[in-house]
């Protein structure tokens, strides 16, 4: 089903849009057009983790589980995910629009291929190495994140590079953040430039995204993170973090969904910050403000979002 509003959503004049994922279908929202698909998907038949990554011109939904998944091409009906896409295990955004990394075997060993939505292997692997504890995430850039007995690693077909011996609480393209602490247990979050290595402490509350199953996300730009905070009530609440003056905002946005960063996704110019609320429902915050507010459209409860470049 499509609508067309007739309007701009959000002002937005950017070719970027937004993917949700709900139950059973994918919504496609195209901010600057006006324009809202939705797609019906089949019911997964699984309750655990569920990946959702969105290319060029498709989106994979693939349960960790050994169940069906589903590739779902732009104006075209869902159809089963084939070839390594097929089995279970992780599915993450690839280098580039065309392709996805996937694991070809199971458990958390299991090596990563670069395959095509269609299932087909490109050739490029990772492997993953025998003291992960942990399925692998994303950078942020389409390559994986690990983490080891000593801390996480930046995981690229080239090999292995640590990007800390402590806890990694947010990832970007052109930034991470971390918690580090010394042999006498003093701590701080830093923020690192990905490009340089530059390293830089932020003056704020070390218990900012400790604890959850995922990174938070860092804005494209580097400027802003957005992490979880679990209060002493164990209620979740979602914090706007300034990596420049580490000013800390907590958003007024009622979270408390298990998927972590796979609810939070920033639009390419870094204004808005997309958030999928306790209830399914989909809030925008303006990064500049910290301003939330809907997006003009009525959807199903959704449960992850990803983003799709012009």
């Amino acid at each position: 089903m499509v609508s067309d509003l007739g309007h701009p959503l959000l002002g937005v004049t950017g070719g970027w849009e937004l993917f949700a994922r709900a139950d059973t279908e994918v919504v496609r929202i195209q901010f600057a057009r006006g324009r809202v698909t939705h797609t019906p998907v089949p019911a997964l038949n699984s309750s655990g983790p569920v990946y959702f990554v969105v290319g060029r011109d498709w989106a994979v939904v693939r349960p960790l589980d050994f169940v069906p998944g589903f590739l779902i091409p732009d104006g075209r009906p869902a159809r089963a995910l084939a070839g390594v896409l097929g089995r279970s295990g992780p599915a993450l955004p690839g280098p580039d629009p065309a392709t996805l990394w996937v694991a070809a075997g199971s458990g958390v060993t299991a090596t990563m291929v670069l395959a095509r939505p269609d299932g087909r292997p490109v050739g490029r692997s990772v492997r993953m190495p025998s003291d992960t504890n942990d399925f692998p995430r994303s950078d942020g850039t389409g390559h994986l994140v690990l983490q080891g007995i000593d801390g996480f690693y930046l995981a690229r077909p080239d090999g292995m590079r640590r990007i800390t011996t402590g806890a990694l609480l947010a990832v970007g393209p052109t930034s991470w953040l971390v918690r580090e602490c010394d042999e006498r247990h003093r701590c701080a979050v830093i923020a690192i430039d990905r490009n340089t290595g530059v390293r830089r402490a932020l003056d704020v509350g070390i218990s900012l995204g400790l604890g959850y199953p995922s990174p938070g996300v860092i804005a494209p730009g580097g400027g802003a993170a957005a992490l979880f905070e679990r209060g002493p009530d164990g209620l979740n609440s979602l914090h706007l973090l300034d990596l420049v003056s580490g000013a800390d905002r907590r958003l007024e946005v009622p979270v408390d969904q298990p998927g972590g960063g796979a609810g939070l996704a920033w639009s390419p110019d870094g204004r808005w910050l997309f958030v999928a609320g306790e209830h399914g429902q989909l809030f925008a915050v303006d990064a500049s403000t910290g301003r939330v507010r809907g997006v003009g459209v009525e959807l199903p409860p959704i449960h992850q979002l990803a983003i799709r470049a012009s």
